[in-house]
């Protein structure tokens, strides 16, 4: 499906990266990198338990964190 997946606040990020799983927080440095395949987990709030997570699974793709946003264009 094609589109728009989530756009929203959320307080914790997790992405699969070259360089392994990186976590994205409030405040996270501007980053450009790129998403490998695996799973991308979204937390909405700051005590929001592990299994209230979102996922989505991608197959690679672009990462880019820049002024408290974060843009990733995935397949």
């Amino acid at each position: 499906l094609d589109g728009v997946k989530f756009s929203g606040d959320a307080y914790e990020i997790i992405l699969p990266t070259m360089d392994g799983e990186i976590g994205v927080l409030p405040g996270h440095m501007p980053l450009i990198s790129v998403a490998e395949r695996g799973v991308i987990s979204i937390r909405r709030k700051q005590n929001e338990p592990d299994d209230m997570m979102e996922h989505f699974a991608i197959s690679g793709g672009a990462i880019e964190v820049s002024n408290g946003n974060l843009n990733v264009l995935v397949d």
